[in-house]
């Protein structure tokens, strides 16, 4: 872990981290690991999504988990918009009208892997167990965005999309802020060619981004990837802070689809204006 992140205790036992960057800015936000929260089972904890396999958590341990999130914030689950996540490279601006969205409303009809808003105490929610969860802030501008990030999403510049976002809403690239959060490390993330070569379609500086592990095999960094991406959209460097710890490296803290499979947890991360 960088050390300019640090972990923290709910008022029910729940643990997160938050990013000193984003603290010292005055932007309120939070990374949740798997402790806390009242699932059981393997989505024993602080778990965000019911799940898709054929064990499931339940929607009111999944509403719950999310209750104690947004009390942290002093907010209620009604308050938070969730993405609806497909590996999409979309990054869209919401407001009021997406408050609860996921949670005490219907979910978006759409994928939807990036959420942007200028709206006061409207809670951005992007769930992750492996993926790089990616927290933005412009304080300048009053605005915030939340992205998630897997391999594809990333091939795709999901991170620089929402850099052109806070743009259109107002926003400038050097006055964004942004927490990469934990997710898969290079340590622990083995990829094909075919990732390869699509990262090198985005740009090929990000080759540098894997290291040969196997004949036709890499270790891929994902935080450096989206921190490239981020560098290249104009973010300055000073101004982007990554956790780097390795959600499968650490089933205490962490849950992982790589570890795990799919039937485990979703953890979450939180921001709001």
């Amino acid at each position: 872990m960088e050390k300019d992140w640090q972990e923290h205790s709910g008022p029910r036992g729940e643990r997160y981290f938050t990013s000193a960057l984003l603290d010292g800015v005055g932007v309120r936000h939070l990374f949740a690991t798997r402790i806390g929260g009242v699932s059981e089972g393997p989505f024993g904890g602080w778990n965000f999504a019911a799940g898709a396999a054929d064990v499931r958590d339940s929607e009111a341990n999944v509403r719950e988990n999310y209750e104690r999130a947004a009390a942290i914030f002093g907010l209620a689950a009604s308050d938070v918009c969730r993405t609806y996540q497909a590996h999409t490279s979309l990054v869209m601006t919401v407001g009021e009208e997406e408050r609860g969205v996921g949670i005490t409303k219907p979910k978006f009809s759409f994928g939807v892997d990036g959420l942007v808003t200028g709206t006061p105490d409207l809670l951005l929610s992007v769930r992750s167990a492996d993926c790089v969860p990616i927290l933005f802030a412009d304080p300048e501008n009053a605005l915030c965005g939340a992205v998630h990030a897997g391999w594809k999403g990333t091939a795709a510049g999901i991170a620089r999309n929402a850099v052109e976002e806070l743009c259109r809403n107002g926003s400038r690239p050097e006055s964004i802020y942004v927490a990469i959060g934990p997710c898969i490390g290079a340590c622990c993330y083995e990829v094909g060619k075919d990732v390869f070569d699509a990262f090198c379609q985005l740009e090929k500086e990000l080759s540098a981004c894997f290291t040969p592990c196997k004949e036709g095999k890499y270790m891929l960094d994902l935080t450096e990837a989206n921190k490239r991406i981020l560098l290249r959209a104009g973010v300055r460097e000073e101004q982007i802070s990554c956790a780097r710890l390795c959600t499968r490296c650490d089933p205490a803290r962490f849950f992982s689809h790589r570890r795990m499979g799919a039937i485990r947890g979703t953890m979450s991360a939180f921001i709001r204006v």
